[in-house]
């Protein structure tokens, strides 16, 4: 069996991303509020300013996995920080290097761009991606639970700035 490569998005790839994206974002049973589209993955993820970093993964030819990473400031090492956003290898093609082959392009990405580190979040549960990630080197972040403020809770808040 050859070496599981990552490698960045092009264009041809966006519907093989966009079923990818909705399976992850469907993984708890509820409908995505937004469902990904073609159209979406090229203007947001391939188009003149991506707004994140794509990577995919092949098996036997077809796009099986992705991960998505960005850019963010980490105070706490005073440099930036490669943020995971997603990765999503498909259950089948699971066990065959496609999920290292996309940490390891991220990572590399990552050095590129001058990033101290590369951040993540688990959901509680998930022990398979635990496993993965420690397997690679990553050791869990001590004293952190993550938090989401969005839609009318986010909007409330904000309005807060303007009142």
């Amino acid at each position: 069996m050859s070496r599981a490569v990552a490698r960045p998005a092009r264009p041809e790839d966006a519907d093989a991303v966009a079923a990818l994206i909705n399976a992850i974002n469907s993984l708890d049973g509820h409908v995505p509020p937004v469902p990904m589209t073609a159209a979406i993955v090229r203007r947001d993820l391939l188009g003149p300013v991506p707004r994140a970093v794509l990577l995919v993964a092949e098996h036997a030819g077809i796009v099986a996995g992705f991960a998505t990473g960005g850019l963010i400031y980490d105070a706490e090492r005073a440099a930036d920080a490669m943020m995971l956003l997603d990765l999503y290898v498909e259950p089948q093609a699971r066990r065959r290097g496609l999920g290292r082959a996309l940490m390891a392009g991220l990572a590399a990405e990552a050095e590129r761009r001058g990033a101290a580190c590369l951040w993540w979040g688990v959901d509680d549960g998930d022990d398979d991606a635990t496993e993965f990630y420690r397997a690679i080197g990553a050791e869990a972040a001590e004293h952190f639970t993550g938090h989401l403020l969005d839609g009318a809770a986010m909007r409330r808040l904000a309005e807060e700035a303007t009142a």
